[in-house]
């Protein structure tokens, strides 16, 4: 059966409210900031892709890219009227996480922070994976 991306969209925010605090949660600066992004790219369609890869520092690294497609799979949320994508395989090392927008003396960026993280890397954007958390 071919859903829609409507259909989806209610399907998660229906998930949402059965899972409780085992997502991916946006802060309200990391939603302004997106988007006031999206408003740049004049696409009121694009949603935030997160996803891990192999790599930087500590093993695992964050990545963040503006998507159209929702693949079959993709776990999504939303907060303010933001579309946050994630599919199921970095969703499974985002559980719990909080993403936010930080702007301070060294610079502006997203940070996210992970429960699942043994550790992360000074710059925030790769981490190891916690093994007791069962990831």
């Amino acid at each position: 059966m071919n859903q829609t991306v409507k259909d989806r969209e209610k399907e998660h925010q229906l998930g949402d409210e059965i899972n409780g605090n085992h997502g991916v949660e946006l802060s309200g600066s990391a939603v302004q900031k997106i988007r006031s992004l999206i408003e740049e790219e004049k696409d009121t369609e694009l949603k935030l892709r997160i996803f891990i890869t192999g790599g930087g520092c500590s093993g695992f690294q964050y990545n963040f890219a503006f998507d159209k497609q929702i693949e079959e799979g993709d776990i999504l949320y939303e907060k303010g009227g933001v579309w946050l994508v994630i599919d199921p395989q970095s969703h499974m090392y985002l559980k719990g996480s909080v993403i936010d927008y930080e702007e301070n003396l060294e610079g502006a960026r997203f940070v996210i922070h992970n429960p699942n993280a043994g550790s992360t890397c000074s710059c925030g954007s790769s981490f190891s994976a916690n093994c007791s958390q069962g990831v």
